[in-house]
């Protein structure tokens, strides 16, 4: 009879342990880890294409004004020296979107080009 009680002591004490395990480990078990998320896309933004006019100044030759301003001011129908001059820095700056100083500089500059 002592052997069959210790047998059946061990055998639930084995019971427990496997049970205490499951339950400690019953979040890893249940529920799937979440899968990482993907990496952010990177892309590049480039100016919006426009149809440039033959007859037109090169902008580029004003100290601050490159592709990408170029492009938005074509945009806007500014592509000689002479309109840039005409052109208020205000309404310049909403523009290309940059401050009214440099707009000022851009305008300035234009003059003694044009």
């Amino acid at each position: 009879m002592r052997r069959v009680t210790r047998v059946t002591g061990v055998v639930i004490g084995v019971g427990a342990a496997i049970g205490a395990v499951a339950w400690m480990l019953r979040d890893r078990i249940a529920k799937p880890q979440p899968a990482p998320a993907p990496p952010a896309a990177r892309f590049r933004v480039s100016p919006p294409p426009t149809a440039e006019r033959t007859d037109g100044d090169d902008l580029a030759a004003i100290r601050g004004i490159g592709p990408v301003f170029k492009a938005r001011l074509a945009a806007a129908g500014i592509s000689r020296f002479d309109e840039l001059a005409a052109a208020s820095p205000d309404r310049l700056a909403d523009i290309a979107g940059v401050p009214e100083p440099r707009a000022r500089e851009w305008v300035d500059q234009a003059r003694t080009l044009a």
